[in-house]
């Protein structure tokens, strides 16, 4: 029997920006465009809540031994912290029309992480072995930190079965940016192997917003392939429920706003079950 096809999930934060219209619609119909990043990074003031979310969600193998995968464009991969970079216990997939270029500086980066990590790792080892709390062996199985340059989707998504595949590959999961948001969308399920493709959005909104005060929003430059509007159940979508999230991430979803400072977020997914038509 043919092993079961590998989810693809795709994690993403956005705010909503009303389009302005040249009609007199009312505002309830105002499309309503997906906002994810500007000038080259968030557009919205980091959220500790929804950076923990990422960083746990993305980083836990689904089994000891295995290790998760993000993809990523390069100007995402280049947004991280030169000093994260590649970020820790999973395996960036950085896809790139220069992959020659990129290789050597990536290939550095990994060695200077890795040389870190196992140097942090040591001396934590060495604290609980002095400690006698046990630590340490539980420091050693943490998952491995590794990148890989790739010239498309499907190369990123081969490559990684090929050398992670027997066992070792986990989770897999796109963070960015709208390029390769829209490549996997465009695509679809039957496109990428015939495996699920799922959504897991992080709602961000200013404090006011959802009272109706659409002047409060983000300036935003880079936007998620699919409008508000279309996450409904058509074209192959499904809004799934707060505990199927759960279960794809490993940890209690349950679609509630959550406030930090002046702005609120909350986690929800979409099953993309058939390829959608992506709008330019």
């Amino acid at each position: 029997m043919p092993p079961t096809p590998r989810p693809l999930t795709i994690i993403v934060a956005t705010t909503p920006i009303p389009t302005p219209t040249t009609t007199t619609e009312s505002s309830s119909n105002t499309p309503i465009r997906l906002g994810i990043g500007h000038s080259g990074t968030l557009p919205w003031p980091r959220i500790k809540t929804d950076m923990s979310f990422f960083a746990r969600v993305t980083s836990r193998p689904p089994a000891p031994g295995t290790i998760n995968a993000i993809i990523m464009g390069r100007k995402t991969y280049d947004s991280v912290p030169a000093h994260l970079r590649p970020l820790a216990k999973r395996i960036s997939t950085i896809i790139t029309r220069d992959v020659e270029g990129l290789k050597p500086r990536v290939a550095r980066e990994v060695e200077d992480r890795k040389a870190k990590l196992a140097a942090s790792a040591a001396a934590a080892a060495a604290a609980s072995a002095s400690g006698g709390n046990g630590n340490a062996a539980q420091q050693q199985q943490q998952p491995a930190t590794d990148a890989i340059v790739c010239g498309g989707l499907d190369e990123a998504l081969q490559e990684l079965e090929t050398r992670y595949g027997e066992g070792k590959l986990g989770k897999v999961f796109v963070i960015g940016g709208a390029e390769i948001y829209g490549a996997v969308l465009a695509k679809g399920a039957g496109g990428l192997g015939g495996g699920p493709v799922r959504i897991v959005m992080t709602n961000v909104e200013k404090k006011g917003y959802a009272e109706g005060d659409q002047g409060e929003v983000f300036e935003c430059d880079t936007f998620f392939p699919v409008d508000e509007e279309l996450f409904g159940e058509k074209e192959g979508w499904r809004r799934v429920t707060p505990e199927e999230v759960t279960e794809w991430v490993g940890e209690e979803v349950t679609g509630r706003w959550i406030e930090e400072g002046m702005l609120g977020c909350r986690w929800w997914g979409m099953n993309v079950n058939s390829m959608c038509t992506i709008e330019d």
